[in-house]
């Protein structure tokens, strides 16, 4: 008797990430249960507020595992504490619903952010160069700090329940089509500061979806959080040249550090869940297209 597919619950799988996400788990074979408050385009979505434990517990009966996609994905639309309380609050009851109902595998979309470049209010520099694991999260904003608190809730989880695995999947830069790419790039190639809030780095999305089956996959129990970047940045000029034009202080290079290599270290991530980047802009546009002028400008 064959064994049947696990069932997989999506929160947010109607967002920018969670199409690919969502397409990459059923080509797996996977059942997948999206939750939202809005339609996906792929399969039928549950109209759920995860604010509300008594909902979360609903959707997540019967399900193997969730990816934990939803979320205020930026300050700029909200005030600091709602962005705060949403982030927060969903990912708690999630990991509170997934300890009471017995599901053990929780993957969180974490972020860049909770390293603190993006949204920051008083400047810093990075401590050295690749940024891994181990350097200091050092966020400043509202949804930076979701995202450092997002990891401090699967860890004290994952200590609640020895056979639980949380990982956070802390994602650069997510880029769809052709058109993110083109916008990203001629604004960053004519003015570099526009991308110092990440470091320029960013990843291909459907690299985040093929990172979250992985992790899904991961046999371990635990936390773990993992970078997910592409293997360069969004730009031409070396990474380190950009990184002491636009930031101050003296910053450690670590060894084979150079070229236009990106600042997230994901070495890790292909240590434990065997990801390596697949995609990075050269698949999507040539430098000429970058340069040339948009359409319909003089």
């Amino acid at each position: 008797m064959s064994k049947s597919p696990l069932r997989i619950l999506v929160t947010g799988g109607s967002g920018k990430a969670g199409a690919f996400v969502i397409q990459e788990l059923l080509q797996h074979g996977y059942e997948v249960v999206n939750v939202d408050l809005k339609p996906s385009t792929l399969i039928h979505t549950f109209y759920t507020d995860l604010t509300d434990l008594g909902q979360v517990y609903g959707m997540m009966q019967g399900k193997d595992a969730v990816i934990h996609l939803a979320a205020i994905p930026w300050p700029g639309e909200h005030p600091p504490e709602v962005v705060f309380r949403n982030n927060v609050l969903s990912t708690f009851n999630i990991l509170e619903a997934a300890a009471v109902l017995g599901v053990n595998k929780v993957v969180l979309a974490g972020s860049e952010s909770a390293l603190g470049f993006p949204f920051r209010f008083t400047d810093f520099s990075p401590l050295y160069l690749p940024v891994d694991e181990e350097h200091p999260l050092l966020a400043q904003d509202s949804y930076g700090l979701s995202k450092i608190i997002l990891e401090e809730l699967g860890k004290g989880f994952a200590r609640r329940n020895p056979k639980l695995s949380v990982i956070s999947l802390r994602l650069s830069y997510i880029q769809t089509n052709k058109e993110d790419y083109l916008r990203e790039m001629r604004a960053c190639w004519q003015d570099p500061s526009a991308n110092s809030f990440n470091l320029w780095a960013y990843v291909d999305a459907r690299d985040v979806a093929t990172a979250f089956r992985m992790a899904i996959e991961y046999p371990q129990p635990g936390f773990e959080a993992f970078y997910i970047a592409a293997p360069d940045t969004l730009m031409r000029q070396p990474t380190l040249e950009l990184v002491q034009r636009y930031f101050k202080g003296a910053i450690e290079v670590r060894e084979n550090f150079g070229d236009t290599q990106s600042p997230l270290n994901c070495q890790k991530a292909h240590r434990l869940l065997g990801f390596q980047p697949q995609y990075t802009w050269r698949d999507w546009v040539q430098e000429e297209e970058v340069l040339a002028p948009k359409e319909g400008a003089e």
